[in-house]
């Protein structure tokens, strides 16, 4: 593939911010089109491939099978080039990620490509999708060799093993791993290290972007930390790093290389955005291990330290979602994002604004009529908090956890307000669909006696 130039960089990189933000907001097709356009025009870019599979993961969560057509594998790549097989493999899995071998292809298209980590993410994945797949493993467990990383290597051949046990080349690269984790621990090195000194410096013209002067070949954080070197006004690598980092779960790493991008962005609301996401990303990650830590240890410190950090997240969270209505007043997801942080904090008449607006949106429609029910109850307009839970059960046509909390919340208000019939009606309803939410079988015995009273 040809060199990627500063502008085809920077293109990617807007389409692959947006495709996260729309995966944020489980808008997964349009994200999947962001990020496939990602992949294919920079193949080599193990994140935009991260992220690739990330959303395709959020959207099928766990439905690995898809009846017959599940079996039917990859297509044939016999006549094509590993940049047909790459574009032909992204493009099947859009429809279907799950498909060992298509991922397995698209795996070894990465290969041919000198495309060595993104080879390993579709190897990992192939085998997330097949653990029993036994070509998912055998690729996986070379690459993974390849980068000294035995023990997962290990693990792949046993895979191998349990579904064919006496597989001749199992037990072989078995043994031949054992012995090369036992030499690589050792470190032999040879060589005088000034006679190295010289030969790095004799050779440093020569050196390409991915390889150091010793022609080893540099791992991703190493390639992008050479760009930025050797350009550092450059703002598409501190980009691209704080992606890596925030997609790899390090937020506090990725929250100092969005800072960076921020300081050399100046108005860029988009990259300002980020930076507050990954800051509560930074705080809630905080929270759960104070959390976790104060079970185990049970100490006042760690208790006030969690508490101090939740305070921080809460504002945070409230940060930002003001942030993104203000710079996207027509998103409705955000809309009811912002409202529902503002109902949990008492602000109703605020909350009631903000679903307003984003009842627009027929995917959400539902939620922010119940929403809006409970904000009018909070408010004592009941009138208008029974009509808006009336048409949220009409609304909402799944029987879901809204479903059945708008049924609840309608019966038991009916109730109050003396509607025995409709209190009745709404109580059954829920029965019907589950006896056992909350005290249903009490709402619908009280409706019923004062109905006949």
């Amino acid at each position: 593939m040809s060199t990627i130039t500063s502008e085809q960089r920077a293109k990617f990189q807007k389409l692959f911010e947006h495709g996260n933000k729309q995966m944020m907001v489980a808008s997964f097709d349009y994200a999947a089109d962001m990020f496939e356009e990602c992949v294919l025009g920079d193949p080599g870019n193990v994140i935009y491939l991260k992220s690739f599979f990330e959303n395709l993961k959020r959207k099928f969560a766990d439905r690995k099978k898809r009846g017959f057509f599940g079996k039917i594998g990859a297509p044939s790549f016999r006549t094509k080039k590993p940049e047909q097989i790459f574009e032909a493999s992204v493009k099947t899995l859009k429809s279907f990620p799950w498909d060992a071998p298509v991922l397995v292809a698209l795996g070894k298209a990465c290969l041919e490509m000198h495309n060595d980590e993104s080879a390993r993410v579709a190897f990992r994945f192939a085998v997330e999708a097949d653990p029993n797949d036994l070509e998912a493993n055998r690729n996986l467990a070379e690459v993974l060799r390849e980068d000294h990383l035995y023990d997962e290597a290990l693990a792949c051949w046993a895979r191998i093993r349990k579904v064919k046990p006496d597989d001749p080349e199992a037990i072989k690269a078995m043994k031949d791993i054992h012995v090369e984790k036992t030499i690589h621990k050792g470190g032999y090195e040879s060589g005088d290290s000034k006679q190295v000194r010289g030969v790095a410096e004799q050779m440093k013209s020569a050196t390409s972007e991915s390889e150091d002067v010793m022609g080893r070949k540099l791992t991703y954080e190493e390639q992008v930390e050479r760009r930025i070197k050797k350009n550092p006004g450059d703002v598409a690598n501190y980009l691209e790093f704080a992606q890596y980092y925030y997609q790899s779960g390090n937020y506090e790493k990725a929250e100092i290389h969005f800072r960076k991008v921020v300081e050399l962005s100046p108005g860029a609301t988009d990259q300002l955005e980020r930076l507050l996401d990954t800051q509560k990303q930074r705080l809630q990650n905080k929270a759960v291990q104070l959390k976790e830590e104060f079970e185990k240890a049970k100490s006042a410190d760690i208790r006030d330290e969690f508490y101090k950090v939740k305070e921080e997240l809460d504002a945070k969270t409230l940060e930002l979602a003001r942030f993104r209505i203000q710079n996207h007043p027509a998103h409705s997801g955000y809309r009811f994002e912002y409202g529902m942080l503002l109902l949990q904090r008492g602000m109703y008449k605020e909350a009631i604004s903000e679903f307003q607006h984003a009842k627009a949106d027929s995917m959400r429609k539902g939620d922010c009529l119940l929403a809006l029910g409970q904000c009018f109850q909070q408010i004592k307009q009941y009138k208008l908090a029974m009509s808006h839970y009336r048409e949220a059960v009409e609304a909402i046509t799944e029987n879901n956890d809204s479903k059945k909390k708008a049924l609840y919340l309608v019966a038991k208000l009916a109730l109050g307000l003396g509607e025995y019939d409709s209190a009745e009606q709404y109580a059954s309803q829920l029965a019907a669909v589950d006896f056992s939410y909350k005290d249903v079988g009490e709402l619908l015995d009280k409706a019923t006696k004062r109905g006949q009273n």
